[in-house]
């Protein structure tokens, strides 16, 4: 990490929400650094946050599943340690109806969510929902095109695919009444340079001190 320029990164690894000891010693060591740096879900653990947020942590992704106290907690946790929060959202499962639907939405814009994404439920090839679905003769299309995770492929259980693919549209329009997606993303940014000019790590990307990564070759001798 040291040795990467930008100044900011994207830490794609599941397991920083598993080994706490292992967690402690990673922040603790990436705090020198000073990087700031947006990752999957941390572990939710107060000692843990805090760690996270002082080695750099300003933005995590967190599936958002339903509107229990669990998910409420664990957002507002984040938050209160100055970590912005991205919801991932899929809509159409099995349990979802439509008031199932708007509730989440509601949920959502109750505990300020920094920025949501919905996708629709999507059963791609090979994966254990598609064949589930296969044997209950729910697959509605084959066409690949259409497997973007923004479009009804499949018969929802409580609904009709004509309304899903609506609250969908619904989900995202009503999340984003006050402002688009872009717009707040552009505030999420204005918190991070902001913490950057405060630490005095803020700098423009420059492309001449990008590294190119070349790929070693080894000569094994046989």
């Amino acid at each position: 990490m040291e040795t990467i320029h930008n100044n900011r990164l994207f830490i794609v690894d599941n397991s920083l929400a598993q080994d706490r000891q292992w967690l402690k010693e990673l922040f603790t060591a990436m705090a020198p650094l000073r990087k700031k740096w947006v990752s999957h879900p941390i572990l939710d653990d107060d000692e843990i946050l805090k760690l996270a947020a002082d080695a750099g942590a300003w933005y995590v992704y967190q599936a958002v599943f339903d509107t229990s106290e669990v998910i409420r907690r664990r957002i507002r946790r984040l938050r209160d340690h100055g970590i912005c929060v991205e919801g991932t959202i899929i809509l159409g499962t099995d349990d979802q109806d439509e008031d199932a639907i708007k509730r989440l939405v509601d949920f959502l814009l109750e505990v300020e969510l920094d920025v949501a994404e919905f996708t629709i439920l999507t059963p791609f090839p090979h994966s254990p929902i598609r064949r589930r679905m296969e044997l209950e003769g729910r697959i509605l299309s084959n066409d690949w095109n259409r497997y973007t995770a923004d479009k009804v492929v499949f018969q929802p259980k409580k609904m009709s695919p004509v309304r899903l693919q609506e609250l969908y549209y619904y989900a995202w329009d009503t999340f984003y009444a006050g402002g688009g997606h872009q717009l707040k993303m552009g505030e999420l940014f204005k918190r991070v340079v902001k913490r950057e000019m405060e630490d005095g790590t803020y700098h423009r990307f420059d492309p001449k001190r990008s590294r190119t990564f070349r790929k070693e070759t080894r000569v094994v001798k046989r």
